[in-house]
């Protein structure tokens, strides 16, 4: 014991290198209590070592640990190191002497270099995972000497080249993952086929260019999960029907240049996910998909057509169903709610949907995601779907045909984070509502009719506030896939009016604000300072008077920032922000003078005539006229360009992780 003790101090020693804290808890002569120590209880000697990020991530210097020290525990079986900034093993040979090594998990560090792993033969060894590392170059010839490994993970690296040969000496293996790199060799059918007991293949996000047939996997009796999306290849639409062997529970042929469904799919009876998006798919979507797959159906980026699929069944047991991008059409389902109780994900957006959105979308009491943008429905959205679904946390229903108010009277939507409304025809005033959906990141209601004034209360959202206690838990945000956190209110091209509230400016955390295209009066609030996370700001095509707010020169992240066609005067406050936005930034307000504008504030009028494209009181202009000719695009090319990225970067990517 005194042996094994000295060696985890001196591990201590090295991962705090040269002044880290961790493992302070360690002290007395009971090792086997310490944090992340194991023993066997009979001969107290350590048969479990698990430091799980451990290393201060602020240490300057990637951690080389001394495999020589992990060899001095003689019966260690599991060897856990993910996230410590490991960059390779010092004498990794040593490993070899430990005779019961069973698994070495070293997945999230930052090793490059293959041969720092070339720990030799270790034949108890079954579990291996370097994942969501920098490997660069071919797969180590050295780390494919252990043909008892039952399970590979090498995902998330920069590996290239071929697999054939490392595969082939790999006989015993049940789950393989070699995602996430750049493999560019052929496709490795004929040395999968021979993994008789190979149970999960995930080959997906390579450069694999080859054209092939399922078939070679059919009698892999024991597959139950396959993924080769997104790479080069095409997969071949069998003529002759085959009956696999295997079962499968997830299938996934995303982007696999797939001209017809395979015939084998409706013969897998235990099918929980089938991914077939972004493939060259058309006809109707067969019913017997709906029933045959029991959690997730994924068939967007394909060319179906006709209605809303319907299972044979009386309702579908699917927790997420993606037919988004297609060319489906005609009115949904009034039982839609009762038709897919369970969906807690639901994308049918880029279709050509008509009709009204139907009151039973409340059924689906799990729903979380639901996103219907840029079909043709119309009339109003039903009272039901926003006061009825409270675990509803997005909501995309932009561009259609939608009228009425943006969200019925008395909605309550708690845990809404995303809000998707622009480009219909709502009317009405800013919805009341929105003051309980507290978590809400992300507002669009552009490009509507709607008139009144911002209110103030609008304060009361506080995820934009430096003082959220809101967190966001791990199982809806998995839901998104790919949507990112980002603070953006778009409320421009609309009708509002009166003056912008200085509780709007309380929102520190927002990092976009679009309020340009409405009616605004009176003064930009100095207050706009606080939002010092702001990175695009605009304000253009309002009414807005007076001094730009020298506060406004403390936003340091401000990469977009538009006030044209106002009622603007005075001088540009200098300084490194303001001045460096080109003279777009400020054009039609001919008020305004100095840097990067060329008029002299000298030569100045003190009273300035205001732009034609501005409307509204205390202009003499009909409002509906001038917004009919004006744009809704934003004229300044840097403001557009900044909001767009932070819209796409708060958008769904709607393909699967």
């Amino acid at each position: 014991m005194d042996e094994e003790r000295d060696a985890l101090q001196q591990i201590r020693s090295s991962i705090n290198s040269p002044q880290g804290t961790a493992f302070s808890s360690w002290y007395g002569e009971a090792c086997c209590q310490w944090e992340g120590v194991e023993c066997n209880p009979s001969t107290t000697r350590v048969i479990r070592i698990s430091f799980r990020h451990r290393r201060d991530q602020s240490l300057p210097e990637l951690w080389y640990p001394n495999a020589t020290l992990f060899a001095q525990f003689k019966d260690l079986q599991e060897l856990k190191l993910p996230g410590n900034q490991i960059g390779g093993f010092i004498s990794p040979n040593e490993l070899a002497r430990l005779k019961q090594l069973q698994k070495i998990d070293v997945h999230d560090n930052s090793i490059e270099v293959g041969s720092h792993l070339c720990w030799g033969k270790i034949p108890p060894l079954r579990f291996l995972d370097l994942s969501r590392n920098k490997l660069q170059g071919n797969i180590p010839k050295c780390m494919c000497e252990n043909p008892h490994v039952k399970e590979l993970f090498l995902s998330d690296n920069f590996l290239i080249g071929n697999v054939d040969g490392c595969l082939r000496n790999m006989t015993s293996l049940k789950y393989l993952d070699l995602s996430h790199n750049s493999f560019n060799g052929s496709f490795p059918s004929l040395p999968i086929s021979n993994l008789t007991n190979i149970q999960s293949v995930i080959l997906s996000r390579n450069e694999f260019k080859d054209r092939i047939s399922l078939s070679h996997f059919a009698n892999l009796s024991r597959l139950s999960l396959l993924d080769i999306s997104w790479n080069s290849l095409e997969v071949e639409t069998e003529s002759i029907t085959w009956i696999p062997s295997f079962n499968l529970s997830m299938l996934n042929l995303a982007a696999c240049n797939l001209k017809t469904i395979p015939n084998f799919i409706s013969s897998q009876r235990h099918l929980e996910s089938i991914d077939l998006s972004y493939n060259s798919l058309t006809g109707k979507i067969p019913s017997w998909m709906l029933d045959n797959v029991s959690k997730e159906l994924q068939l967007s980026g394909n060319g179906f057509t006709g209605p809303f699929p319907k299972s044979f069944q009386n309702s579908s047991q699917l927790t997420r169903l993606d037919i988004s991008d297609n060319t489906l059409s005609g009115s949904l389902s009034e039982d839609i709610g009762l038709d897919f109780p369970e969906l807690r994900y639901l994308n049918a957006s880029c279709n050509s949907f008509i009709g009204r959105l139907p009151p039973s979308f409340d059924r689906m009491k799990e729903l979380i995601f639901l996103e219907l943008s840029r079909n043709q429905f119309h009339g109003e959205i039903p009272y039901s779907m926003t006061s009825n679904m409270s675990s509803l946390e997005y909501l995309g229903l932009s561009r259609n045909n939608l009228t009425g108010d943006a969200l019925p009277n008395n909605s309550s939507l708690p845990n809404l984070r995303y809000l998707y409304l622009g480009r219909n025809h709502f009317i009405g005033i800013f919805p009341d509502s929105l003051r309980e959906s507290r978590d809400l990141l992300l507002l669009d209601l552009t490009e509507n009719s709607m008139s009144g004034g911002i209110p103030k209360c609008i304060d009361n959202i506080t995820s934009w506030t430096e003082n959220s206690p809101h967190q966001f838990p791990r199982h809806s945000l998995g839901l998104y896939r790919n949507i990112y956190l980002v603070n953006v209110m778009d409320l421009s091209c609309n009708r509002l009016t009166g003056t912008i509230p200085v509780q709007m400016t309380q929102l520190d955390l927002m990092q976009a604000l679009n309020l340009s295209n409405n009616r605004l009066t009176g003064q930009i609030p100095a207050t706009f300072g606080n939002m010092r996370l702001l990175e695009a700001l605009d304000l253009s095509q309002n009414n807005l008077l007076g001094k730009l707010p020298r506060e406004l020169s403390a936003l340091a992240f401000l990469a977009a920032f538009d006030v044209s066609f106002n009622n603007l005067s005075g001088r540009i406050p200098l300084g490194p922000q303001l001045s460096a936005f080109s003279s777009e930034s400020y054009m039609g307000n001919s008020g305004l003078c100095g840097i990067p504008l060329t008029n002299n504030c000298d030569e100045v009028l003190e009273k300035s005539s205001p732009p034609s494209g501005i409307c509204g009181l205390p202009l003499e202009k009909e409002c509906d006229k001038v917004l009919e000719k004006s744009s809704c695009f934003f004229p300044n090319k840097a403001t557009s360009y900044t909001l767009l990225l932070l819209y796409l970067c708060a958008i769904s990517l709607l393909f699967s992780d």
